[in-house]
């Protein structure tokens, strides 16, 4: 504690200068739509969402408490990358080098956004609790004390609750010292931390495991040349627009001291490895390498005393590389700055949009029916909770497990994305389009299950009971823009069937349960993975994933 001290006092005034500027920045920056989707979280605390874990709902509902405003979002964000870059600085501040740490830490791009910056995102408590891991673990290596056991255990549980990267994290940790299988602290150490995650392993059991069938399964498009050449430009530029191949090299050439400096080279390489071969199979967003971008900071500023020439290089590069930085960080300011210089920005001017969309509704409730991001921006906008039926052909979100339209049962409501007959260009240049629904008509509650597939006298056979848990009579033909239809999966094939067609009459009763058996036009064996999706003219109302062995029966 007294070495932090003394490094906070060493370099004080620059730590006090970056906490302004990111709150200089969060005041006056429009929320990234993530952001806002974030806060969506935040309304609802959970042990776990969607598409990440639960600590990033945490911290937006910690700030939102406190401001509802943009600073107010961000400000726990800002606090812990302040923390990230005071243990940055403590770990590489004994190195002897001519060369300001600060400024060599603030010439990395994601220093400024996902890692010490001014966003709310998952990537800001996975990096604050990686580099209390890294001090625990460093500790640890040294004195297996209960004190140290405890405190690694709730950092590596901490890490997986902010993001799934952590895991990566684990793997190479224990793989770079593959004699810690043998430590009986290594193996309590693994226990409380599934203790502790366990409220977060049990949310996704009772889920069926929705992100991980997301991350794993849903977000793969494939081998595509051009994801892995888009990620190996995307890492060097972020590795320093101007310096970033030397950084790199700077890493692959260190020469570890001891196992935790060893740790440190495999983490940061062992990330552009993984995600490199990811690559091949799905398109890789730059930033997943934010907090691998850490050891890769402190390894190449231990290397850069053994390398002079480099180190010349990048000396006479940082400054221009920071400015090149503080220019992207300034055309990000104010609501309409970054839309004149022509780009294409995810910082929208979201109280604008909202009075905008407002006076397109008419009065009339809103339903959003596609973009995620469009129902959380235009909620934290008005501070109040919208509702939303996801189209059938948008990408599942957490507002799959917020379905809650059916308050708007029998009202006129106004469907952004949703048909033609309105259409508007924002003053964020976005175009929007949609369409009145005059009498709205909820299914919501009604739900899937026993599904079965069988192969009866050599002809497949789904089986399925649907259920209406609502304390409503549902028509499975209300009019002819809204009727109930099921869209089957199987493998790679696609049925469609109208409930009102295949049905005995043309409703369910409330708390009714109905089975039904449908013949498959094409007949499968084995296992098999199988989609079945309820929906109401493009309107999802549920959706299920399954792998499924089937079952022979003679008759």
């Amino acid at each position: 504690m007294n070495t932090i001290y003394l490094v906070v006092e060493k370099y004080k005034w620059y730590i006090v200068a970056w906490f302004l500027l990111n709150v200089f920045q969060a005041t006056f920056t429009n929320l990234h739509y993530d952001e806002a989707y974030y806060w969506i979280y935040s309304k609802i605390l959970s042990w776990g969402y969607f598409d990440h874990p639960p600590m990033v709902s945490i911290t937006t509902k910690l700030g939102d408490i406190i401001s509802h405003s943009t600073l107010g979002i961000r400000i726990i964000s800002i606090l812990m990358g302040t923390s990230v870059l005071i243990g940055i600085l403590k770990l590489i501040d004994n190195t002897k080098n001519n060369i300001n740490p600060f400024f060599f830490i603030i010439s990395f791009p994601l220093i400024s956004s996902h890692i010490a910056g001014f966003l709310t995102l998952p990537d800001a408590s996975l990096c604050f609790f990686f580099i209390l891991f890294l001090f625990a673990y460093k500790k640890y290596l040294l004195n297996e004390s209960k004190v140290n056991v405890i405190v690694l255990s709730v950092t590596i549980a901490f890490m997986i609750y902010s993001k799934y990267h952590a895991l990566l994290i684990i793997a190479i940790t224990v793989l770079s010292n593959i004699n810690l299988l043998y430590r009986k602290s290594f193996w309590i150490v693994t226990f409380l931390t599934l203790i502790i995650l366990s409220p977060h392993i049990f949310w996704q059991f009772e889920n069926s495991f929705p992100s991980i069938i997301y991350h794993i399964d849903t977000r793969t498009s494939g081998f595509q040349f051009t994801n892995i050449t888009e990620f190996i430009f995307s890492q060097i530029i972020l590795a320093g627009p101007l310096i970033g191949i030397f950084i790199i090299y700077l890493a692959i050439t260190f020469k570890p001291k001891d196992i935790f400096e060893r740790t440190l080279k495999n983490i940061a390489l062992g990330f552009y490895l993984f995600l490199f071969i990811y690559s091949f199979r799905s398109r890789i967003e730059a930033h997943w390498v934010s907090v691998s971008t850490i050891p890769l900071i402190i390894i190449s500023f231990k290397q850069l005393s053994n390398k002079p020439k480099i180190k010349k290089y990048i000396t006479s590069l940082i400054y221009p590389t920071i400015f090149l930085i503080l220019v992207s960080r300034i055309v990000l300011l104010g609501n309409n700055f970054e839309r004149k210089l022509g780009f294409k920005s995810n910082f929208l001017d979201m109280q604008s949009w909202a009075n905008e969309l407002d006076s397109v509704s008419k009065g009339h409730p809103i339903l959003f029916t596609n973009k995620y991001h469009d129902h959380a921006v235009y909620s934290f906008a008005k501070n109040q909770w919208k509702e939303a039926a996801p189209s059938y052909y948008s990408r599942f979100s957490q507002l799959d497990f917020y379905k809650t339209d059916s308050v708007l049962d029998g009202k006129k409501v106004f469907a952004l994305s949703y048909g033609n007959d309105v259409k508007w260009l924002s003053k964020n240049k976005v175009e929007h389009r949609g369409s009145f629904i005059e009498d709205y008509y909820s299914y919501t509650g009604l739900e899937i299950s026993d599904i079965m597939l069988k192969n009866i006298n050599s002809k497949t056979y789904l089986h399925f009971t649907l259920e209406n848990k609502t304390n409503k009579n549902r028509l499975f033909y209300k009019d002819s823009k809204q009727k109930l239809k099921l869209h089957i999966k199987i493998n790679d094939c696609e049925f469609k069937h109208y409930f009102f067609e295949i049905s005995e009459k043309n409703k369910i009763l409330k708390n009714e349960k109905i089975k039904y058996k449908l013949l498959i036009d094409k007949q499968y064996k084995n296992k098999v993975k199988i989609n079945l999706t309820l929906a109401s003219n493009s309107l999802r109302i549920l959706s299920i994933n399954k792998k499924i062995s089937l079952k022979d029966v003679n008759n």
